[in-house]
């Protein structure tokens, strides 16, 4: 069970990870260089803007799909945990 669970969050952390370089495909060009390295370092900052600017460069199926990645991510961390503590 512990290594289908972790199988499934290295899934969506690679989502996560593909859906992140789409959203920087737009920061560099929309808000410069700076910003774009930024947005590398600190990726809830990219996440941020990816929804705010989700109508005005039409990706809310990547936005939609990185929330529902990370919500994946710790929803499956949580189950590892408790599967980990209780082993029956």
């Amino acid at each position: 069970m512990e290594a289908l669970l972790g199988l499934v969050s290295v899934a969506a952390s690679i989502v996560s990870l593909v859906c992140l370089i789409l959203v920087l495909l737009k920061l560099f060009p929309d808000k410069g260089v700076g910003w774009g390295i930024f947005g590398i370092f600190c990726g809830i900052y990219t996440f941020i803007w990816g929804w705010q600017n989700v109508d005005r460069h039409n990706f809310k199926n990547i936005m939609v799909l990185w929330s529902a990645a990370i919500a994946a991510n710790i929803v499956i961390r949580i189950l590892a945990i408790s599967v980990a503590n209780n082993p029956s």
